[in-house]
C-alpha cells in the first residue's frame, strides 16, 4: 500500500473510536486522493461514492427550496444505502460546496459520520491548522477550524483532530 492510501487507513482507524468519524484527505487537485481511495478500494473493499453525481441524481427533480434542506440528509442516506459497510469514502464532494445549496459542508459531512467511518476527500488544503476549501475571492471558499476531524495531509503529512 503506498504512503497517502497507508496514512488514510491509520486515521480511519483513530476515527473509528470517535464521536464523528470522519477523516478529511486534503489535497489540490492531482495530489493523489482518487488514486488512494482506489487502492483502498481494491486492497480493503471500502466502497467508494463520487458524491457530487450521486446527490445531483437525488436533488435533480426537488425544488430550489428542497435542496437546500434535504442536502444533508441525502448525503447519509447515501452513505446508509452503501450497506453495513464500515467505511465509506466520498470523492468529489464539491457539489456540497456550491452557494444554491447553503450548506455548511463539514457540518454535513459530521453528520454522515456518526453512524459510519466516513473518508473524504477536500479539495483544499490545511494552512496553520485550518482546513481551506477554494480561493477567497471564489463564492464556495471555506477557512474552517476543525475540531473532533482526522486529518490527512494528500502532501502525505497527518494531522490529528483537536
Amino acid at each position: 500500500m503506498k504512503d497517502l492510501a497507508r496514512a488514510i487507513a491509520e486515521k480511519a482507524e483513530l476515527a473509528a473510536k470517535s464521536f464523528y468519524r470522519l477523516v478529511v484527505v486534503a489535497g489540490p487537485p492531482g495530489s493523489g486522493k482518487t488514486i488512494a481511495f482506489n487502492e483502498l478500494q481494491s486492497d480493503k473493499g471500502w466502497k467508494l461514492l463520487n458524491l457530487s453525481k450521486a446527490l445531483s441524481e437525488r436533488l435533480l427533480d426537488l425544488t430550489s427550496k428542497q435542496r437546500r434542506l434535504r442536502t444533508a440528509d441525502i448525503v447519509r442516506d447515501l452513505i446508509e444505502e452503501q450497506g453495513n459497510q464500515a467505511i465509506s469514502m466520498l470523492d468529489n464532494i464539491g457539489l456540497l460546496f456550491h452557494p444554491a445549496l447553503q450548506q455548511e459542508p463539514m457540518l454535513a459531512l459530521q453528520r454522515a459520520s456518526r453512524n459510519h467511518t466516513v473518508i473524504a476527500a477536500w479539495q483544499g488544503e490545511v494552512v496553520a491548522g485550518k482546513l481551506i476549501y477554494g480561493s477567497p475571492n471564489h463564492p464556495e471558499y471555506r477557512r474552517l477550524d476543525v475540531k473532533d476531524v482526522q486529518i490527512v495531509a494528500a502532501s502525505g503529512h497527518c494531522l490529528a483532530g483537536a
